[in-house]
């Protein structure tokens, strides 16, 4: 029985800081205040321009993107609440066609939707994806040359709150 005891509590010890993580940066919980996210200390402000604050955030992430490329994350908070995750990826030897569709394939599996939209801009090709339930959208731009690609994965019903901003300046304009 104490045997059995031991296991027990050993298991709870070990299992304890998975319960306690309070953010998965796979399935960003949007809309969320800062605070409740960042219990662990994690996010690291850098930011703030047009009423919207950055953070990186520091603590353990892996996301499938992590296998093959070496991707700047970044979030966006507006009044606190968590907006967007941007991300961004140099150059990469890969062919414009895997790209396509490691894209494809891989925002499908998270988002739950096929792209609604596929355009071409110049050298930039332009995905983006609406999950009407949960209202997320997810934008983005590979350029066909460099094969660079940026990414805004965001809650649409908190772009409502900028009214005044210039578009150069919303982080999921993917402008930068």
């Amino acid at each position: 029985m104490l045997k059995k005891t031991c296991l027990i509590m050993g298991f709870f010890i070990l299992a304890l800081p998975l319960l306690a993580q309070s953010f998965d940066c796979n399935k960003p919980d949007f809309g969320a205040r800062i605070e409740a996210l960042n219990k662990d200390g994690y996010f690291v402000k850098y930011m703030e321009k047009s009423g919207i604050s950055y953070y990186n955030y520091t603590g353990p992430c892996r996301m499938d993107m992590h296998e093959k490329y070496n991707p700047s994350i970044s979030y966006a908070f507006i009044d606190s609440q968590l907006y967007a995750r941007i991300v961004n990826i140099s150059e990469s030897e890969d062919s414009i066609e895997d790209i396509k569709s490691t894209i494809e394939k891989n925002i499908f599996k998270q988002i739950g939707t096929a792209p609604y939209e596929i355009k071409e801009d110049g050298d930039w090709w332009i995905y983006q994806w609406f999950n009407e339930k949960d209202h997320l959208r997810f934008k983005i731009k590979i350029n066909g040359k460099t094969k660079a690609g940026k990414g805004a994965f965001y809650y649409e019903p908190l772009r409502a709150k900028l009214k005044l901003i210039n578009e150069a300046d919303d982080p999921v304009s993917l402008r930068h």
